[in-house]
């Protein structure tokens, strides 16, 4: 466990995922005048429109797909469940189909277009609205993997403080100590966004919907002052609450990152 610690902080520099890939481009549908389109990636055959809602008044919890970008994916989960209006004031509509990702921490907007990877069926395979289409999660994901991992397929390993100060252009605290459910509650009551990460041997620990999921991202939305349960959310199934004892919570995760409040 110690290891894993000094690893996780070793390869964390601050400030690293706030900037694009050295030498892409701003524009994410173009290169010159030519069109750029991304490979499908992993699990994908494809690219298909998606003619989805973008980002109707609702904005429905984000899910991960079949791609393993839970570093972005659990973050992007963890402030829709505290400020969902940062996450739709990134993305601005334009003509023809063209959606411009204004993330934090560049100068330029990325402008990505709404087609996103399928299967051979024509099924959407990576990040989604919960229960819905691709959407504003969809265009997101594409514009991330676009322009900082370079691609899907390197968009499947990261951290969650990565992910953290893409979505939001701001430092990200990795605290390497599991908090109690008092600290949680405080943290919740400030309108932190909370991420948890598991580590290899996680899977040793049994939960009531199955052994966690090794290196594997949360988000952290809440916990019980009286029991000193933990409250979670996996982006992969974002819709189902998954509760923890403490003792759980502390042999199952390695590290928790927490941002400043979001107001």
């Amino acid at each position: 466990m110690r290891t894993w610690r000094r690893t996780l902080h070793a390869l964390a520099p601050t400030g690293r995922a706030r900037e694009a890939r050295p030498g892409a481009p701003q524009d994410g549908t173009r290169t010159g005048d030519s069109p750029r389109p991304p490979a499908p990636g992993p699990h994908a055959t494809a690219l298909k429109e998606d003619r989805g809602p973008l980002a109707p008044a609702r904005l429905l919890r984000p899910r991960q797909g079949r791609l393993g970008d839970c570093w972005l994916m659990a973050p992007m989960l963890a402030i829709h469940e505290t400020a969902p209006e940062r996450l739709r004031q990134l993305l601005s509509e334009e003509a023809g189909g063209i959606v411009a990702v204004q993330l934090p921490g560049m100068t330029e907007p990325i402008r990505v277009d709404r087609h996103l990877p399928v299967d051979a069926r024509g099924t959407f395979q990576y990040g989604r609205r919960d229960g819905a289409n691709p959407g504003w999660v969809g265009v997101l994901e594409k514009a991330i993997a676009l322009h900082v991992a370079g691609g899907y397929p390197f968009l499947q390993r990261g951290f969650a403080r990565f992910g953290f100060e893409l979505l939001l252009g701001e430092r990200v605290r990795t605290q390497l100590r599991t908090p109690s459910a008092a600290q949680v509650i405080a943290w919740r009551s400030q309108h932190r966004a909370i991420a948890a990460s598991t580590h290899p041997l996680s899977p040793r620990v049994p939960t009531a919907a199955g052994p966690l999921p090794p290196n594997h991202v949360f988000a952290v939305v809440g916990a019980d002052a009286h029991s000193g349960h933990i409250h979670l959310r996996n982006p992969a199934r974002p819709a189902e609450l998954l509760v923890l004892d403490a003792r759980s919570f502390r042999r199952g995760f390695l590290s928790v990152d927490v941002t400043a409040p979001l107001g």
